[in-house]
């Protein structure tokens, strides 16, 4: 039998055309066109990979250059056949799976399943364990950084009265006392943007910034600013900040595993997928956050009415929701998170 390859010399990228011509105990490799004999090798004198598909079989040979090759079904088995005539069972287990029509529609069924169970539970149940392992040391330094670089770019000093100011963060600090919450250094700070217009966001370490923009859009409301406060004092003690980068992290990982380095059509739907993804990971932290906030709202001195509340202010500031939204917004529908409040409103 003679077959057709590229021979790679050791070391370089450069290849020259061979011929296999192959014997039962071993394979005489030949220049083209010359036909001169470049060397004879036994089974004992090479190494090869796994058969995969109809991908070429690279071979290592004895003196280290490299022989790629499409083979056949005798060239295979000849490959996988150890000395001593014993047939590799793993290599024709492989290969008889990779050809077997069963094992690729069960596939086709079984990756989308498994790609479910890992984005819906194995990334949100590593995200939480990476979360409780990072020392707050680290985030500190990560949660000072941050402030500093939105400080340099869409953040401003504050432009609130400082009576405002004070009157506030003396409101905030008793609800900060009235969770004995264990946490370092809760604090809360506020700041002029017009990027990020009526906003409030925590960072890891416990800071928590207001913006103007929410102070003068809730009229100074301290109750619905207090909800507020519960539900970002939700996302700091459920560690969202660290979750959501593991969680990132994670997916981009999978996603990459699974299409590979693709281009043109598959580029765009791994960054569409990404996107949704994430958005969906985002919307499960927020809700959890508002549970924090309404769990905790006796304690406080609040009531679930106070957060709803707070919520139709900012419905009142946002563009009318649409189903699409729902699966594109990083945060839960706000119809949606009113209802619930009001709903745990209703039951006490």
């Amino acid at each position: 039998m003679i077959y057709t390859g590229k021979l790679y010399s050791a070391g370089s990228t450069v290849h020259q055309l061979v011929e296999l011509v192959l014997d039962d105990a071993f394979f005489t490799l030949h220049a083209i066109p010359e036909r001169t004999v470049l060397g004879v090798h036994t089974r004992e004198a090479i190494r090869t990979n796994s058969r995969v598909g109809n991908l070429p079989r690279e071979v290592a040979l004895g003196n280290g250059d490299m022989l790629s090759i499409h083979a056949d079904d005798t060239l295979h088995r000849w490959f996988d056949t150890k000395a001593g005539g014993k047939h590799s069972q793993r290599n024709w287990s492989l290969s008889s799976l990779e050809n077997s029509a069963k094992w690729a529609i069960a596939s086709v069924v079984l990756a989308p399943l498994m790609l479910v169970g890992i984005f819906k539970y194995v990334i949100p149940a590593m995200a939480i364990s990476f979360a409780s392992y990072v020392p707050y040391s680290l985030k500190d330094v990560a949660s000072r950084h941050t402030l500093a670089a939105l400080d340099r770019t869409i953040l401003n000093p504050t432009k609130l009265d400082e009576d405002v100011q004070q009157r506030l963060t003396q409101r905030f600090e008793s609800v900060f006392n009235a969770l004995h919450l264990d946490h370092p250094d809760f604090n809360t700070q506020f700041r002029y943007t017009d990027e990020m217009g009526a906003n409030a966001f925590a960072l890891p370490n416990g800071t928590i910034v207001f913006t103007d923009q929410l102070v003068a859009l809730v009229n100074n409301n301290e109750e619905q600013l207090s909800a507020i406060l519960l539900h970002e004092i939700g996302h700091v003690n459920e560690q969202h900040s660290m979750r959501l980068i593991a969680e990132t992290i994670a997916t981009t990982v999978v996603i990459t595993y699974f299409f590979g380095d693709v281009s043109g059509v598959f580029e765009t739907f791994m960054g569409a997928s990404n996107t949704l993804i994430n958005n969906q990971f985002s919307q499960k932290l927020e809700t959890e956050a508002d549970d924090f906030a309404l769990k905790h709202a006796n304690a406080a001195g609040l009531t679930p009415e106070d957060f709803a509340n707070a919520l139709e202010s900012l419905a009142s500031a946002s563009p009318e929701e649409s189903d699409i939204n729902k699966l594109l917004s990083s945060h839960p529908m706000l119809k949606e998170r009113i209802e619930k409040a009001r709903a745990a409103q209703s039951s006490e």
